[in-house]
């Protein structure tokens, strides 16, 4: 979590810099554009945390037969 954190933060300071060092009309929707672009593709790119294996308890244990299905 901390690591989305860090991006999202470090991406919006990068676009609001340019949109200050780059005064113009047309500067803002191309940043939040681009930022709204490498935020999808980083969050794409990031790993799943891998889950652990489910035990086998014998309250959830279903025994069923090929003909009950």
């Amino acid at each position: 979590m901390i690591r989305v954190v860090a991006w999202t933060g470090g991406l919006f300071a990068v676009g609001w810099g340019i949109c200050h060092f780059f005064p113009g009309p047309f500067i803002e929707p191309l940043v939040l554009l681009a930022l709204g672009v490498t935020l999808f593709f980083v969050s794409g790119r990031t790993p799943a945390p891998a889950r652990e294996p489910e035990r086998d308890r014998p309250s959830d244990a279903v025994t069923t037969t090929r003909a009950a299905r």
